[in-house]
């Protein structure tokens, strides 16, 4: 798109409208696959199932790993935060590259693992004040959520703060092969 001098700057939602809409539409094998991959990923959540348990797997693996790296900056707060930090970065980085790339397919994938992140970074945010949730480490107190949201004074909200989070995740999950689906159809019409 060429803007000229005279046309007044695009306002920000426009520009990401835009450049969701710029990349290259999917061919519909990738489509296809986009749309059973996201839903035998969402089957298997529901039922406890090996994809989920391996995505959930990899997840803990990251979000531990989190904890001790962003613990090197010294601050208690961020150490705790670091582990849901790390476990959102390797969706986001994926993100980014796919989108440079220009592959909207691959782009809808990461942002289902996002979202498939944050509704379990919801969950886990929610039982901040209950704590019933396993934990690798059988400490309540270990709880990040429990933490954080008590240093923050917003326990009492982790029920709406968790679902909140959540909600973005399911949207994620379900807005992410909707638009791949979107710029399928919309070069179908067009074409």
């Amino acid at each position: 798109m060429i803007v000229e001098a005279s046309d007044p700057p695009l306002g920000f939602h426009r520009r990401w409208m835009g450049a969701l809409l710029d990349l290259p539409p999917p061919g519909g094998a990738a489509l296809a696959a986009l749309l059973a991959g996201v839903a035998l990923l969402l089957r298997s959540e529901r039922t406890h199932g090996f994809l989920a348990a391996a995505v959930d797997g990899f997840d803990l693996v990251v979000h531990e790993a989190g904890h001790p790296l962003f613990g090197l900056f010294g601050w208690r707060f961020l150490t705790i935060l670091g582990g849901t930090l790390l476990q959102l970065t390797p969706p986001l980085v994926a993100a980014v590259v796919f989108w440079r790339r220009r592959q909207a397919v691959s782009v809808a994938v990461v942002v289902v693992w996002l979202g498939v992140n944050l509704v379990h970074v919801g969950t886990y945010a929610a039982d901040a004040q209950a704590r019933a949730l396993p934990l690798i480490n059988a400490d309540a107190d270990g709880h990040d959520w429990w933490n954080m949201l008590r240093a923050l004074g917003l326990l009492e909200r982790c029920r709406a703060i968790g679902g909140a989070i959540g909600a973005a995740g399911w949207a994620l999950q379900a807005l992410a092969p909707a638009w791949a689906a979107g710029l399928w159809l919309r070069e179908r019409l067009e074409g």
